[in-house]
């Protein structure tokens, strides 16, 4: 009995402990873009990763890591797929929020391939959100002004993408295919 309840409570921590050794977020790359390594990923399920992530940042706002993921979550719950609706300001300033922590990620120095591959679907993103559509919405002012940020957002996608084909020689092809239009 003692040993049967000895296995019982070794399986349980084993189980524990493996769960607890996957506190990162799990990401992928396929095609040129990176995505969470989740089937079916919603905000409210990585809702308290986030506010672990901000909470590291209020404490350590030069933590590249936690700069990284956070921006890899505003990515992910932000983008077109998740959210399609062009004319929400919430969805834009989130996709903002995200290129300003991966950039602070980039200017202290983190190299890794996966923040480039972010920083460029941000800026595509971005590209999408100040696209000259549903121009019936808007002024002249504020379609000029839509227009200056699209095109700054397009240059800055394609140029973090031939950055990109310039490292990954392997998925040049993928990055110039996602390059904005």
């Amino acid at each position: 009995m003692k040993k049967i309840k000895m296995t019982a409570v070794t399986a349980l921590l084993l189980f524990v402990g493996i769960n607890i050794a996957r506190g990162q977020l799990r990401v992928r790359v396929e095609a040129g873009q990176i995505y969470l390594k989740d089937l079916v990923p919603n905000e409210a399920k990585y809702k308290s990763i986030s506010d672990s992530l901000d909470q590291k940042l209020k404490i350590n706002p030069n933590d590249t890591t936690s700069l990284f993921y956070r921006s890899m979550l505003y990515l992910q719950f932000n983008s077109l797929k998740a959210r399609p609706d062009l004319t929400t300001n919430i969805v834009t300033d989130q996709l903002l929020a995200g290129k300003k922590l991966a950039d602070r990620a980039d200017s202290l120095g983190m190299k890794n391939l996966n923040l480039k591959i972010i920083r460029a679907q941000l800026c595509k993103e971005l590209t999408f959100r100040y696209a000259p559509a549903d121009t019936w919405r808007f002024n002249t002012a504020q379609m000029a002004s839509r227009r200056q940020k699209f095109e700054y957002y397009k240059a800055s996608a394609n140029r973090q993408y031939d950055l990109l084909a310039d490292l990954d020689k392997a998925h040049s092809s993928d990055y110039q295919r996602l390059k904005v239009k």
